[in-house]
């Protein structure tokens, strides 16, 4: 009896909901970076003005990003450890449970000896399901190191002050298009409300 307790607290823990990660209703907004130009000031004054929306914008856009990745990460942990702990489950189960039952007494305690042997091979196929599926953290973490990497290449274009103004703007949307883009990257489980 205390078996089939333990299974079904696992399953339910297997099965718990993941928390919605928090998504700005800013993250598809238009964006757009104007140059300064007045007659009435030096090159060298538009070129400070300049530099400064430049900055301002990056600084905004980092802002932006920072969160999302960050959850990229967390939900990454959560999915790993999620996995994880099922693929635990089965190995107690398979290597434990099942045959502690069998040597206890095999007849008296088949029930119990074949679904913890089912459970240790559905967790097994489980697994590799989240795996292929995208949801047992590891294509989280490739698909947010990769993110990182394209956004580091736009900051140092965006911060380049060799470069022409309309291509550290754009370096700079670069940089929010890459943030928007985890929101469809990334398989998630949709949540009930």
């Amino acid at each position: 009896m205390k078996i089939y307790v333990v299974l079904a607290l696992v399953f339910i823990a297997g099965c718990a909901p993941m928390p919605k990660s928090p998504v700005a209703s800013s993250a598809s907004k238009t964006m757009s970076i104007s140059k300064t130009v007045a007659d009435n000031k030096t090159t060298d004054q538009q070129d400070r003005e300049n530099q400064a929306i430049i900055e301002a914008r990056l600084k905004e856009e980092l802002d932006f990003c920072q969160p999302r990745l960050s959850g990229f990460e967390r939900k990454s942990a959560e999915q790993a450890e999620n996995a994880y702990w099922l693929s635990m489950s089965g190995l107690v189960a398979g290597t434990v449970l099942a045959p502690a039952l069998t040597a206890a007494n095999a007849a008296g305690n088949a029930a119990g000896i074949a679904a913890l042997s089912g459970w240790a091979g559905a967790t097994n196929f489980a697994g590799q399901s989240l795996k292929t599926s995208g949801l047992s953290g590891s294509a989280i973490a490739e698909t947010r190191k990769e993110i990182t990497k394209n956004i580091k290449d736009q900051i140092v274009i965006a911060f380049d002050g060799s470069k022409k103004f309309e291509e550290r703007s754009a370096a700079i949307m670069k940089i929010r298009a890459e943030c928007i883009v985890y929101e469809i990257a990334v398989p998630s489980i949709p949540q009930q409300n």
